[in-house]
C-alpha cells in the first residue's frame, strides 16, 4: 500500500501495523547517473518490500533532499542540515501516530550514506518517545550487501540498469576508486571534487541491469526480512 495513491477509508481498512519511510538525496552521481539516484532506489526497494512482505505496511511518500554538502561543488545537488532532515522526518513520524494508529514499527528505508547517522539518532529518540508508542529503526541497503557500493560504481548503476535505464547515460569509470583519503585516522578531503574530478567512485563500466536485477532482489529480501525480525 501507497500512503499517497490510497484513500483514508482505504487506509483505515489496511489497518498496517510498519510504515517504511524511503530517505533518500538529490546530489551529484557521476556523469552518468541522475541526480535523484538515491531516492529512486530507496523508493524503490520499499515498494517492493511492501508488496513481498506478508506482513501489512505501507510506504510513505520519500523524502527526496539529504544531506550532501560535500557535493555541493557539483550542480544539481541539494542539501539540507542533520537538523532539519531530523526534525523534518520526526514530524512525519509524529504526525503518522496521530493519524494512523495501527502503526507500530518505522523504519527508515534509506539510500544516501550521509543520512545514517541523524537516521539512527532519530530512530533511538522516537523509540524512547513517551510522546508516540512507535519503534523507529535505520535501514540501508548498502549495509545488507557484502560488497563496497561507491558512488556511483558498478553496483548502484546496475540497479539503476535495472530500475530506470532510460535515465542512466553511459556509464563511466569514476576518478576514485575509494571514498575520500584517510591518512592517521583523519580525512583528508572534505568534498567530493577534490579525489574524484568527475564525482563518480568506483567503476562503472561493467554495470548490467542483470547484476542490477540480483543486488536489487537480495536487498528487498533482506528488508522483508528484517520486517519479519522487528514485527
Amino acid at each position: 500500500m501507497h500512503l499517497e495513491t490510497s484513500s483514508w477509508p482505504e487506509i483505515e481498512d489496511e489497518a498496517p501495523t510498519a510504515a517504511l519511510v524511503p530517505v533518500g538525496s538529490t546530489e551529484q552521481h557521476g556523469p552518468h547517473a541522475p541526480v535523484g539516484t538515491d531516492t529512486i532506489i530507496a523508493r524503490a526497494i520499499a515498494a517492493a518490500a511492501d508488496r513481498e512482505w506478508d506482513g501489512t505496511s505501507v510506504v510513505l511518500p520519500p523524502i527526496p533532499v539529504g544531506i550532501a554538502p560535500y557535493h555541493g561543488r557539483f550542480p544539481g545537488t541539494l542539501s539540507i542540515s542533520p537538523e532539519t532532515l531530523r526534525r523534518y522526518a520526526r514530524d512525519i513520524v509524529d504526525s503518522l501516530a496521530k493519524s494512523c494508529s495501527s502503526i507500530d514499527t518505522v523504519v527508515f528505508v534509506n539510500g544516501h550514506g550521509g543520512n545514517g547517522e541523524t537516521l539512527s539518532h532519530l530512530a533511538r529518540e522516537v523509540t524512547e518517545s513517551d510522546a508516540t508508542d512507535l519503534t523507529a529503526y535505520r535501514w540501508e541497503w548498502m549495509r545488507a550487501l557484502d560488497d563496497h557500493v561507491g558512488h556511483a560504481g558498478e553496483l548502484e548503476t546496475s540497479v539503476l540498469l535495472h530500475l530506470c535505464p532510460d535515465d542512466v547515460d553511459d556509464p563511466v569509470a569514476g576518478d576514485a576508486t575509494t571514498w575520500a583519503s584517510t591518512v592517521d585516522g583523519g580525512v583528508l578531503h572534505e568534498f567530493t571534487d577534490e579525489f574524484s574530478e568527475n564525482g563518480a567512485v568506483g567503476d562503472a563500466t561493467n554495470a548490467s541491469s542483470e547484476q542490477g536485477e540480483e543486488v536489487f532482489v537480495a536487498v528487498v529480501d533482506a528488508l522483508v526480512s528484517f520486517l519479519g525480525r522487528v514485527q
